[in-house]
């Protein structure tokens, strides 16, 4: 039986942008062992191409204290593989789609 991935609404807008500009990319891929190694992970977006690993970020599982310091540890750890990771807040997403990711393809993030 294979495992049918759900894609989130802030995905969507992320999958959506990428499609529609014929970017190569991977979605929800394992690195480092992924959730079952500790400093592993799934990373949302992967463009090969552009060295980038984007991580979609909603308030529900990404804000507070422990939460806060785990995607912390996450992000070194994949910068380390040698990705620039940017993470993509789902309010940036749902209120300006196309700037949050034209930056996002740059490297850079929206504070």
């Amino acid at each position: 039986m294979v495992e049918q991935q759900v894609m989130t609404e802030p995905e969507a807008i992320v999958y959506q942008f990428l499609v529609e500009r014929k970017i190569p990319f991977e979605f929800q891929t394992s690195l480092a062992g992924g959730i079952y190694e500790l400093g592993g992970s799934v990373i949302d977006f992967l463009i090969p191409e552009y060295r980038l690993g984007w991580r979609v970020m909603g308030e529900y599982w990404h804000r507070g204290v422990s939460k806060s310091g785990s995607d912390l540890i996450q992000k070194e750890s994949l910068a380390a593989m040698g990705l620039t990771i940017v993470d993509l807040w789902e309010n940036d997403l749902r209120d300006r789609p196309t700037e949050t990711l034209t930056k996002a393809l740059k490297g850079e993030q929206i504070f």
